[in-house]
């Protein structure tokens, strides 16, 4: 039932040369019907609820990859405004987007109150809310924190009581005991963490909630996300996610949902060229020409992502992929073994559609790589252009 295709599948080298001699390195490239048929997969897994899809905008906020996902029926996901403005620019309409976060200001809730459904993340908002003159015709959901540990990276782990997200499930009596404000309130919202390859803890949470659901009479749930994905060999079964998980949300008149990750990660590789291979006494370098400035998740979470070395040569070594930048912390990889690879040719860094450009910084002062896409129809298309040094000194005054 459900279709994964590898990136590598569709790539071959004279594909990844052509767009880095016409485009240059770094480079991220993304494949049209990979995003597509990720979507499918997730309207298969809830083929027997009222779904509201939604794409988590923070993975990732190309708007010409977001148009293709909203194409495919799915809302927007955001916490800023500038991922709003994306979604505008991607052509999504108000009511199909969701406002998520913890710190929403006054300002931010004058801007945002037009779109369709929002996410209050506490009790302070909550009376933020309640006291502000603002007038909105969104659906309100309560983020409730089931003390859940979603078993992944501490960093994305966001339903824990020491996490910073959502009210606590106790609290939910005190919050909605006033039924002028409880029916301010739409149904409850649930989001335990990202990269989850764990049936159980969603089973568990959402359960939690589903029963929280009913004894206020909400029949509408906002479940969240947080699909794990194959980094290194284990990744959620949906299968077993939907034999599990989607039984309990049948009666809800409406079931939204926010997935990031799972859609977009699996869809791109990141191209890197090859400028030294470094070798000392004690260890092997191959240093590319973007590192912690165009992927920190290796650094920030110590993420593994595969390899795919272009033109190996036939010697097999133990080494660290490593960055340009002043910054020992600048590693795309460490001690892996790889295949040696040719100076001036190319090594491709795979699933880092999500949380990958939209992480990039221009640390030591670079640029921000360009960014193309392969179409359904396998055309090369330029979705963002490299950044100039006259971009990145345009705000000084």
């Amino acid at each position: 039932m459900f279709k994964i295709t590898k990136a590598d599948e569709l790539i071959t080298k004279e594909l990844i040369e052509d767009l880095s001699n016409t485009y240059g390195t770094p480079l991220y490239l993304y494949f049209e019907k990979m995003i597509r048929e990720r979507t499918e997969n997730v309207k298969n897994v809830f083929s027997e609820v009222n779904i509201f899809p939604t794409f988590a905008c923070k993975a990732n906020n190309n708007p010409r990859l977001l148009n293709i996902i909203s194409s495919e029926g799915f809302g927007m996901d955001v916490v800023t405004l500038g991922e709003y403005h994306a979604s505008k620019l991607a052509g999504v309409p108000d009511e199909k987007i969701v406002w998520n976060g913890n710190g929403k200001s006054l300002e931010d809730m004058s801007l945002l109150a037009k779109v369709g459904y929002i996410n209050i993340d506490s009790v302070e908002e909550f009376e933020r809310w309640k006291e502000s003159s603002i007038q909105s015709n969104a659906s309100f959901f309560l983020r409730v924190n089931p003390n859940v540990d979603p078993k992944t990276h501490p960093h994305i782990s966001t339903g824990l009581k020491k996490n910073k997200f959502g009210i606590p499930i106790e609290y939910v009596k005190n919050v909605l005991k006033d039924s002028k404000y409880r029916n301010m309130i739409s149904g409850f919202h649930v989001h335990i963490g990202s990269q989850i390859t764990d049936v159980e803890p969603f089973r568990e949470a959402i359960y939690q909630v589903v029963e929280l659901s009913h004894r206020y009479s909400f029949s509408k749930i906002n479940i969240g996300g947080g699909w794990g994905i194959n980094y290194c060999g284990t990744e959620l079964d949906l299968e077993e996610y939907k034999k599990i998980v989607t039984p309990l949300l049948k009666d809800f008149e409406q079931v939204v949902l926010e997935l990031g990750r799972y859609i977009i990660a699996p869809a791109s590789v990141l191209i890197l060229k090859v400028e030294y291979v470094k070798k000392t006494q004690d260890k092997v370098f191959v240093v590319v020409d973007g590192g912690m400035n165009m992927l920190i998740r290796p650094v920030l979470y110590n993420a593994h992502h595969n390899l795919i070395v272009l033109e190996p040569t036939t010697e097999k070594v133990v080494a660290d992929i490593v960055g340009p930048l002043c910054e020992s912390g600048d590693v795309i990889a460490t001690d892996r073994e790889i295949w040696l690879p040719r100076v001036g040719s190319y090594i491709l860094v795979e699933n880092v559609g999500a949380y990958g450009y939209s992480m990039t910084s221009n640390y030591n002062t670079t640029s921000r790589p360009a960014e193309v896409l392969i179409t359904a129809k396998n055309e090369a298309r330029l979705i963002r252009r490299r950044e100039t040094f006259d971009d990145l000194f345009r705000l000084i005054v």
